[in-house]
């Protein structure tokens, strides 16, 4: 257990008070209003008018999350004469094992605060802080993506592998190398079904992605995640699903937003990744996203060096690292709840010998805490 000294305590807990103070003295020189928002028409007419932003920046986000895990949400904005001048959404996340957390945004690849300026930006920083210290938080991590200067402490120990995308299927196929191009042809040539669906294809899905994860001892979301996803942002996102006969043995489920496809959660069977099924549904999904228009896809985050990043970087991707920046509390450490950590290790490989019907009973119970 960690202990801090009580005047230690008293004096950050002014400090906090001082910064908020200055910073709301600066705020108000600025005209800006810092506070918890419930106006999503504004939010999102403000989202959607900076390059910056990312999908689940979008506040439909925000019932996703609500709706499948409970979680409660501070969706803050900073404004000025009644207009948004930057908004920052997060969630506080209560564990047994680690405590209290804000994240921004958990179980996504991105997040963070979205600003018009940086004293903007930092009006809101100072919120986030103040925020935390009023709930009790260990700390908060905003999942930014880019890089910025946020004076938080930044990590980038993931990647996002992200393809970008030429004008013609053709181009794209020229791009591959033979040895891939020979996969794909191969994994053509076992008669798989390519499926698009919706939220009537998550059952399909999640039998490949649950035990696709337990193989990797991860606790796996709950299946209403997905479905949550596929209702509630029906116009941005679709399950792609390879079949082998009557079965699903390679799945994804895709978010779109302005000229980008991201591929956030993808699985396949081991049994069946002879037959290239996994290299099958990626080039399913790139040429799908040529053809209807977008310039880019972005195959999600994964560590450099790993299994999944070897695999990814054969599709001509460029690496981004991936910062995201955390406040911390007195005396707490940079958390660590990266599966790779190696304090998890006992935990992992038990996990991977978990029956499969216990380790979807298990899962969600447990990943709503660690996001």
């Amino acid at each position: 257990m960690l202990f801090v000294q009580p005047d230690y305590v008293a004096k950050w807990t002014a400090f906090i008070r001082w910064a908020g103070r200055r910073v709301g003295k600066g705020s108000e020189q600025l005209g800006l209003r810092v506070g918890e928002c419930n106006d999503h028409a504004a939010w999102d007419v403000f989202v959607r008018s900076l390059p910056a932003a990312s999908h689940y920046h979008i506040w439909k986000w925000k019932n996703v999350i609500e709706e499948t895990y409970g979680h409660a949400s501070q969706y803050l904005a900073a404004s000025q004469e009644g207009t948004i001048q930057g908004v920052l959404p997060l969630f506080l996340v209560k564990s047994r094992l680690f405590g209290r957390f804000l994240v921004s945004l958990p179980f996504l690849n991105y997040g963070g605060v979205l600003a018009s300026s940086t004293d903007v930006q930092q009006a809101l920083l100072v919120k986030a802080s103040e925020v935390a210290h009023e709930l009790g938080a260990r700390y908060v991590e905003l999942r930014q993506g880019s890089a910025g200067n946020l004076g938080w402490q930044d990590v980038a120990f993931k990647v996002a592998m992200v393809v970008p995308l030429p004008k013609t299927v053709d181009e794209l196929w020229r791009k591959l190398s033979s040895r891939l191009r020979n996969k794909i042809r191969s994994a053509m040539k076992h008669g798989l079904t390519v499926r698009w669906g919706g939220s009537e294809a998550v059952s399909a899905f999640y039998r490949v992605f649950a035990p696709n994860m337990r193989n990797l001892g991860t606790p796996v979301y709950p299946r209403q995640w997905f479905e949550n996803v596929c209702r509630i942002t029906a116009h941005d996102s679709r399950v792609l699903t390879l079949w082998k006969e009557d079965r699903p043995i390679a799945a994804t489920l895709i978010t779109t937003f302005r000229d980008g496809v991201e591929l956030p959660w993808i699985a396949s069977l081991p049994e069946e990744r002879k037959l290239h099924s996994t290299v099958l549904l990626y080039w399913t999904a790139l040429e799908w996203a040529v053809q209807n228009g977008y310039r880019r896809v972005d195959l999600g985050r994964c560590t450099p060096g790993g299994g999944t990043y070897q695999f990814k970087r054969q599709w001509d991707c460029e690496e981004r690292p991936l910062h995201w920046y955390y406040w911390l509390a007195p005396g707490v450490p940079l958390p660590q709840l990266r599966p790779e950590n190696p304090r998890f290790r006992a935990a992992v490989w038990a996990w991977k010998r978990l029956p499969l019907g216990v380790a979807n009973w298990l899962g969600p119970r447990i990943v709503r805490s660690i996001p």
